[in-house]
């Protein structure tokens, strides 16, 4: 089973329970949990597509909405509003209070 870049592993898993039902000694490291790096680049494709399909739906909301509902930071929401802005995707109409956004596809 593989999902997000983490592999199934019987064995971490029994040494874990091992030392902690049965007070066994086993090693138990991180590197031994295999999970991949590209976790990270998923999420933050995700964080895009989220803070995107959120504008979609809702042109006139804020920066501020969408940092309370993806429950995310509001530098990191400006932050994937202008990498979407860089990428032609999006457009600002107006002010920051009273404008709304402009799907570009």
């Amino acid at each position: 089973m593989r999902s997000r870049g983490i592999h199934k592993l019987e064995n971490f898993l029994i040494r874990f329970l091992s030392n902690l039902l049965l007070k066994e000694n086993y090693s138990l490291k991180n590197r031994e949990m295999h999970i991949l790096n590209d976790t990270v680049n998923d999420t933050v494709k995700s964080q895009n597509d989220t803070v995107f399909s959120l504008i979609k739906r809702d042109n006139k909301i804020t920066a501020n909405e969408i940092s309370e509902r993806l429950k995310i930071s509001l530098s990191t929401v400006k932050r994937k509003i202008k990498e979407l802005r860089d990428n032609g995707k999006l457009e600002r109409i107006g002010s920051d209070r009273t404008g709304r956004w402009k799907i570009i596809e």
